[in-house]
């Protein structure tokens, strides 16, 4: 399996960091940006993060 990990602080929270593993061969995801916000949704799973745009990283996990 393929899989992403995507982190960041969390919108709203000081030193909170979130993160949200994803399939990328199974899972579908949609990434969004506004000014403040980047929010990343694996509509697989119903998940979600919301973190402050420029805090947000994408890593190869496997």
């Amino acid at each position: 399996m393929s899989k992403i990990s995507y982190s960041g602080l969390k919108y709203g929270e000081q030193n909170v960091e979130i993160k949200l593993l994803v399939d990328i061969q199974n899972d579908w995801i949609e990434i969004t940006h506004t000014k403040k916000v980047s929010q990343v949704m694996n509509k697989s799973t119903a998940e979600y993060i919301v973190v402050h745009r420029g805090t947000l990283i994408c890593e190869f996990v496997s």
